[in-house]
Parts: C-alpha cells; sequence; structure tokens
C-alpha cells in the first residue's frame, strides 16, 4: 500500500468531495460510497496501468499481506494479494486476490507443532481446496505452496493450464496460467487479526468499506478490501462453503468446442466494455450493422430459385434458396462426402492430441510444450495438409456432382470422383486458395488483404472445374467475373466461406456454454454440423459463378 496511498496521481471521491493523495486514515474513514481512483481510464486502459505500475513498484518489494485467525477451533493463515489492475473479460482498477492455508489445530502454537491440512485458492468469487499432501499443489521448500495467477484476471490456480468457468464462482470465460512467468518469492507483511479502529493505525486502510477502483458499471466497478469479504470474517466456513475439490481444466490441444467458447466470451465482453466505454458511438455501429443485414435480406429476392436450372442469373437469395434446394436433393450423394470430411477431420485431431505432450519443467515458472515438441507440430503439420487435401478433393466431386445436374444427368457418386481424379487442377486452386488465404487470415495486419482475395478467388474453383481452365487462368477467369458484380460477389463469397468455417465451433462453443455435456460429444457435434455444411457452401460458390457468367457481358440492373 505504501507504493499506492500519498501519491499526488491517485484521489479518493467521496459523497463530500476529492481528496488528493488520499492517506491510510483517510480511507479509514471515508465510507462505503467512496471511489479510490488511479490514474487511468479502466475500460480503455491502453498501457497506462502498466506503465503506472512500473513506475510506483520503483524502491519497492514485492509484498504480500498475511493475516493468522482461528475459526471454529482451526487456524487459517491468510495471504492477500494486491494487483493494480484487472484485465480479463471485466476491467476494472485495483484487484484483491488470496490464499489460504488451514491447520488443524485450536491455537496458533499447536499449529507451529504440525503441517497444514489444507489449502484453498480463491478463484472469482468461489475457491479451490487441495490437501497439503495432494498432487496438484507445488510446495517450495516443504513451506511455500506455489500459486499461479490467472493472466489478467489474477484467480489463484494450482498449476498451469487453460481453465474453463461458466459461472461466478469459477468467473465466466477461459483462465490462462501456461504463460511462463518469473518466480516471486514476496516479502511478506503481517496484518493484525481484527480490523483497526484508530485511523492512525498503519493498517487503518483495512477499515475502508469503500471502493479500491474508479466507480463503473456493472463488475467494472472498484472491488472492495479484504475485511468486507467472506473468508475475512469466516475463512472455515468459506472453505467449506465455497470450496471445491477441483477446476475443469481445457485440453491441451485446444478443441473446436473450447477455442469457439473461449473467443466467444472475450469478444462479447470485449463488445460490451466498448458499449459501456461508448455508448452513442458503439451503440450507433451496431444498430447501423443490424440495418444493413436488415436491408439486404429484405431488399433481394428469395422466390423463384429455379433448383433445377443450374445455370442461370439469380439475386442472392436466390442463390441462398437454390443452393439450399439442390442440397436437399443431392443428399444420398452428398452425406457419404460429409462422412469422408467429418471422419478425416476427427482423426487428425485425434492424432494431433496424441503426438502433443505437455508437462512441467524442472522450475516452477515454464511450460514445456513437450520431448517431442518438434515432432509434434510435424504431426500436425502433415496431418492438417492431408485435411486440406481431402477437403479440396471433396470440393471438386461437389462441383461436378453440380455440373452433372446442370447437364441433366442423373447425379453418380463414383463418377464425380473419377472426374474429380482425373481432372486436378481445381484441387490445386482450392489448396493455394487456403494456403495464402490462410496465412494472410493468422495475421492480423493482412486479415482485410486475406478478405478481398478470398472474394476475389470465391469462383476461381468453379471456374476450373466447368471451363477446365489452368490454375493461372482460373483465378483470372474468377476475379475478372468477380469484378462485374464485386459487392455481390463479396456478400455470397464470405457469407457462405466464413459459415462453413464458423458454422462447427459455433455450435460446439454454444453447447459448452448452455450443457454440461462432455466435451468430445460438443466437439462431435460441431465436427458433424461443418461436415454437413460445407458440401452446400460449394454448391452456393458453383451458383455464384453461373450467375455472374451469365452477367459477365451485361450492364448491372435490377435487383442484386
Amino acid at each position: 500500500m505504501d507504493a499506492v496511498l500519498g501519491r499526488p496521481d491517485v484521489t479518493l471521491r467521496t459523497p463530500h468531495g476529492t481528496i488528493t493523495a488520499p492517506t491510510s486514515s483517510q480511507l479509514a474513514t471515508a465510507g462505503p460510497d467512496s471511489y479510490l481512483n488511479l490514474p487511468g481510464d479502466a475500460l480503455r486502459p491502453g498501457c497506462d496501468y502498466e506503465k503506472w505500475y512500473d513506475k510506483i513498484r520503483e524502491g519497492h518489494e514485492p509484498t504480500i499481506y498475511s493475516r493468522v485467525v482461528t475459526d471454529q477451533g482451526q487456524v487459517a493463515v491468510q495471504y492477500w494479494f494486491y494487483y493494480v489492475y484487472n484485465d480479463w473479460n471485466d476491467r476494472h482498477e485495483s484487484d484483491w486476490e488470496m490464499i489460504q492455508v488451514d491447520f488443524d489445530a485450536p491455537t496458533v502454537a499447536a499449529a507451529l507443532a504440525t503441517e497444514p491440512a489444507q489449502t484453498a485458492y480463491a478463484q472469482h468469487e468461489g475457491s479451490e481446496v487441495a490437501d497439503w499432501g495432494s498432487d496438484k499443489l507445488r510446495i517450495v521448500n516443504g513451506t511455500h505452496p506455489v500459486v499461479y495467477p490467472g493472466q489478467g484476471s489474477h484467480a489463484s490456480y494450482y498449476s498451469q493450464e487453460h481453465w474453463l468457468g461458466r459461472g461466478s464462482a469459477t468467473g465466466f470465460g477461459c483462465d490462462d496460467t501456461t504463460a511462463p512467468g518469473t518466480e516471486v518469492r514476496p516479502q511478506v507483511t503481517l496484518l493484525p487479526t481484527t480490523v483497526p479502529t484508530n485511523p492512525k493505525d498503519p493498517f487503518a486502510w483495512l477499515a475502508f468499506t469503500g471502493h479500491w477502483g474508479e466507480k463503473q458499471p456493472t463488475f467494472n466497478n472498484g472491488p472492495t478490501g479484504p475485511a468486507t469479504k467472506t473468508q475475512w470474517r469466516t475463512p472455515i466456513a468459506w472453505v467449506e462453503d465455497e470450496g471445491r475439490p477441483a477446476s475443469v481444466d481445457l485440453p491441451q490441444v485446444p478443441t473446436m468446442a473450447t477455442i469457439a467458447f473461449c473467443g466467444m466470451v472475450s469478444q462479447g465482453s470485449t463488445l460490451f466494455l466498448r458499449l459501456l466505454a461508448q455508448p452513442v458511438l458503439t451503440g450507433a455501429a451496431i444498430l447501423a450493422a443490424l440495418a444493413l443485414i436488415g436491408w439486404l435480406i429484405a431488399r433481394t429476392t428469395w422466390r423463384h430459385s429455379d433448383p433445377t436450372t443450374v445455370d442461370r442469373k439469380r439475386t442472392v437469395g436466390q442463390i441462398l434458396a437454390a443452393m439450399f434446394a439442390i442440397a436437399w436433393r443431392l443428399t444420398p450423394q452428398l452425406l457419404p462426402i460429409a462422412g469422408v470430411l467429418f471422419l478425416s477431420t476427427y482423426l487428425v485431431r485425434t492424432l494431433t492430441r496424441l503426438a502433443t505432450h505437455i508437462g512441467p519443467k524442472g522450475t516452477i515458472t515454464d511450460l514445456d510444450p513437450g520431448v517431442n515438441a518438434w515432432w509434434t507440430w510435424v504431426v500436425a503439420g502433415l496431418s492438417w495438409a492431408l485435411v486440406a487435401v481431402i477437403d479440396a478433393v471433396c470440393a471438386a466431386v461437389v462441383l461436378d456432382l453440380l455440373e452433372q445436374r446442370r447437364d441433366g444427368r442423373t447425379a453418380d457418386l463414383r463418377a464425380a470422383a473419377i472426374e474429380a481424379k482425373a481432372h486436378r487442377t481445381p484441387v490445386y486452386v482450392f489448396l493455394v486458395t487456403v494456403l495464402l488465404v490462410g496465412t494472410a487470415f493468422i495475421t492480423f495486419w493482412l486479415a482485410p488483404v486475406a478478405l478481398v482475395m478470398l472474394t476475389l478467388w470465391s469462383v476461381a474453383m468453379a471456374a476450373s472445374a466447368q471451363e477446365e481452365r489452368p490454375l493461372r487462368a482460373a483465378f483470372r477467369r474468377s476475379a475478372a467475373l468477380v469484378r462485374t458484380r464485386p459487392v455481390k460477389s463479396a456478400i455470397v463469397a464470405l457469407l457462405l466461406v466464413l459459415t462453413a468455417a464458423g458454422i462447427g465451433p459455433f455450435v460446439s462453443g454454444v453447447l459448452l456454454l448452455l450443457t454440461g455435456w462432455p466435451i468430445w460429444i460438443e466437439d462431435l457435434i460441431g465436427g458433424l454440423m461443418t461436415a454437413v455444411v460445407m458440401p452446400a457452401a460449394v454448391i452456393g460458390l458453383g451458383l455464384l459463378f453461373f450467375d455472374l457468367r451469365r452477367r459477365a457481358d451485361q450492364p448491372k440492373a435490377g435487383t442484386a
């Protein structure tokens, strides 16, 4: 507290006015409606709090606060940690966290003669417990329990993992303790057992019942201090009531469900925080986006899609309607393709999990990606390359089925597969597109370029399949056709490709959010969704190609 209190850039806002450079005694008498205000904006922090912390910690050793108390015939030793800023799915100034070590002893003297019985690590509004001899509890020199704080949230964990939370006790989102860190052995300052009543007491700040951070809406409000917590008043009962034997650690190899869940919660929280920080601008942007979507849906024509005629002009709505109708009529042929897509992806995920070995090194600060890390990357890379090839072949077969339907022939899966094997250029077009667009997508700055590339090349595979164009000519043909109807092409291409890529993760993430099913089942359902939707998306891109080709030499007119 010496590094924070008494500074001219820290204020205490009370119902009676603002106090600059507040002292411990001023906090003690401030009241519950007061807020400590640190330099920065909690909802739009940038790097302000990190820089401020780097400045104020000069000349100060890392310090934690210990409290020894007897409760219900046992001794509890609490260690309280103070952090300047909480940067997780919620954002607020100051953060108080703690762990507790319990002794089955009636007095402190008796506790000194025995080992601890158990520990409790506070995590958000709950806690996780472990016996002193538990395998999950790491102890240094037989006396010092090791704590792994969650990145941003500071929730205390026993090991380095990714953690799943779906409630207030566990936090709502994904905690991460895997990053290599720095071992810190802080100095310990002993707190009084009870809250001081004298404002001149060095620990008078314990009597502060207000908030240790600026006033903000909902869970972004500054937290209250240690003495206001349940575990301060009834430490043993707190463990009995709130303690759980384990936290839910996520698979070491991220799954579709976990990636989607963590991403949705994180992005949803970011949007909510922006709405709180800039309500007018963010709200207007959301309403504008919804209005644009509604306008596009209302503007296009959905009826008279004529799924019996493949090669014809269509609006966006008619392309989508015909896509579903044609896919439904080709169900007997598309189901085996979906099965191949699903099994190939599931096999690759299984191989990647088997090839991955993650475990602790000899130190307590690093997470080793495994003694066979190079082998893991090789297996994962080759496996996903194989999946890309299988996806490409399946897409080529779907386009050949669409060609059969265009020519009025009976859909023949075997004949389509033979044609795809004989004419391989569409497969190469698919692989080149995935490689270049995918590489651009994984880099933040090139993501807009990836979207442009995806739009320009959206019908390159169809051009190669339907017109038997070579590789480079197929890309040129696609770009030329797309330029005749760029907005329409972008809407259809991005909608179909992003839906095919995102429907599986979205469904599995929602299932992880709403159900208590095992993650592998949620992943299974998400994988099935992707496998079913992908062939339909290929049909949609094929219909877009025929539409653009029909319109290529005609002026823009009518409804798009």
